[in-house]
């Protein structure tokens, strides 16, 4: 049950995992299917790209949902604290303007390529192109939570300091 729980709260980390334990395992498999029969299969790189695209984006929300992307800090260390503050709230509210409207334009994407299918498997191209919108659409959602608490935080309540530290 815990692990069910911890599965949850993390499902970002281990959907893009599963994605790239399948990309990971398809390449494998494939190699080894050349090596010992001079012959593989010919699916595989449709299948191990698309789930590569998937583990990148959905990665990339896992990474920002845990403040795990690089950033440059310097400058905000020569402010004082409270400057600090604000101009993260700044930052935030940048973030979620861009990546709500980087989700926007993939959804614009998605519409404008709703006919077009793989060339391999004869899928529905909206299957590898709706990564863009879940991973950017995630980090919008990340970007909203952050924003709030540290307006909370900046703002003096009481109850924002609870929610960071959880």
């Amino acid at each position: 049950m815990k692990l069910l729980k911890k599965s949850a709260q993390n499902f970002e980390v281990v959907l893009s995992g599963m994605f790239l334990l399948v990309t990971v395992s398809v390449v494998i498999i494939n190699v080894t299917l050349r090596y010992l029969f001079k012959s593989g299969l010919f699916w595989v790189e449709e299948v191990a790209t698309t789930s590569f695209i998937w583990s990148v984006f959905i990665g990339a929300a896992a990474a920002y949902r845990y403040k795990m992307h690089i950033g440059i800090d310097i400058i905000t260390k020569l402010f004082p604290e409270k400057v600090r503050e604000a101009i993260s709230i700044a930052i935030n509210f940048l973030m979620i303007v861009i990546n709500g409207y980087i989700t926007y334009l993939s959804t614009l994407f998605i519409q404008a390529n709703s006919l077009k299918r793989t060339p391999v498997l004869d899928i529905p191209a909206i299957y590898v192109n709706l990564a863009i919108t879940v991973g950017f659409g995630l980090m919008t959602i990340h970007a909203i939570r952050f924003l709030i608490i540290e307006a909370k935080l900046f703002f003096g309540t009481k109850k924002a300091k609870e929610e960071e530290t959880a």
